[in-house]
C-alpha cells in the first residue's frame, strides 16, 4: 500500500494504520513541488520517523500543467491527477495500491481531487469506513502523533483565488508570509495573495491576543519587500461570516 502522505492528521493517521498491519508492505508517499510547504514536508518527515515507515519523496509537476496554472475552479483535480499519476506510474510503486487521506467529514462535491482519485483507482479508507475528523484526531492522539492537534493547512495554491494565474514566484511568497505569522506565534491562519494583493486572515482569538502593532509592522514590511502593494488584514479572523472587514496592516 503506498499512502499519500501530505503532512495533515489524516494521512498521518492513514500512514500509521498501513504501517500497524502491512508493515514493510506499507510506504508513505510526499509529492514535492513549489506548493508544498516546507513545514508541511517537515511535518510529514517527522511522522514517518516517528512511525518507522518508508518515505518516498517523488517530484511532481503541476506547474507543468496549463489548466492547473489557469486555475479557473478545478485547480485541485489538476494536482492530484499529477500526484497520482507519479504514484502510480513511479517503478519503485508497482504494484502497490493506492490511498489517500480523504475522510468523512470531507465535502466531496467541492473536493475535485477525489474526481481525480476515483478516476485512477486510489482508494480513500478513512472515507469508507466513516472515520471522521474528531475521530481522526482522537486516533491520532493515543497513537501520540505529533499532528494529532494542528491546524489544517491545504496547499499553498489554496491561498490564491479563483482565476488569478498560478506560478512558482506567488508561490514563493506566500510560503515566506506564512513563515513569518508563524514565527509570530500564530496557529491557524492564511496569506490570501494576488498578484499584488495580500489579505491575512488569522484566527480571531488569535488576533485578538495580540494587540500590539509589532507584528504587523514586521509583516507588513516583508510582505512590501516581496511586492504586494496592497497589504491588508481581514478583522473577521480566518473562517469569519459575513463581509470581508478588511484594514491595512500598517496604517497610513
Amino acid at each position: 500500500m503506498a499512502v499519500a502522505l501530505s503532512g495533515g492528521v489524516d494521512s498521518a493517521l492513514l500512514t500509521c494504520i498501513a504501517f500497524e498491519v502491512l508493515g514493510e508492505n506499507a510506504v508513505a508517499v510526499t509529492g514535492i513541488s513549489p506548493s508544498l510547504s516546507s513545514q508541511e514536508l517537515d511535518s510529514a518527515r517527522q511522522l514517518t520517523r516517528q512511525v518507522g515507515i518508508r518515505h518516498l519523496e517523488l517530484e511532481t509537476h503541476e506547474l507543468s500543467r496549463a489548466e492547473y496554472r489557469e486555475n479557473s475552479g478545478d485547480r485541485c483535480y489538476h494536482c492530484k491527477s499529477e500526484l497520482f499519476d507519479v504514484i502510480l506510474q513511479a517503478p519503485a510503486l508497482e504494484g502497490f495500491t493506492a490511498v489517500d487521506g480523504t475522510q468523512a467529514s470531507d465535502q466531496l462535491d467541492d473536493r475535485p481531487g477525489a474526481i481525480a482519485a476515483s478516476e485512477r483507482g486510489v482508494y480513500s479508507p478513512l472515507r469508507d469506513f466513516g472515520f471522521n475528523k474528531e475521530l481522526i484526531r482522537n486516533l491520532a492522539r493515543e497513537r501520540n502523533l505529533a499532528s494529532h492537534d494542528r491546524p489544517a493547512r491545504p496547499c499553498l495554491a489554496s491561498r490564491i483565488p479563483v482565476g488569478t494565474r498560478v506560478d512558482a514566484d506567488l508561490l514563493r511568497r506566500i510560503e515566506v508570509l506564512e513563515s513569518v505569522l508563524s514565527g509570530e506565534g500564530f496557529s491557524v491562519y492564511r496569506a490570501r495573495c494576488e498578484e499584488q494583493r495580500l489579505v491575512v486572515e488569522i484566527a480571531v482569538e488569535e488576533l485578538e491576543s495580540k494587540s500590539d502593532c509589532a507584528w504587523r509592522n514586521r509583516l507588513d514590511a516583508i510582505a512590501r519587500q516581496q511586492g504586494f502593494k496592497e497589504r491588508l488584514v481581514d478583522l473577521r479572523g480566518y473562517g469569519g461570516a459575513g463581509e470581508p472587514r478588511l484594514e491595512p496592516l500598517v496604517g497610513n
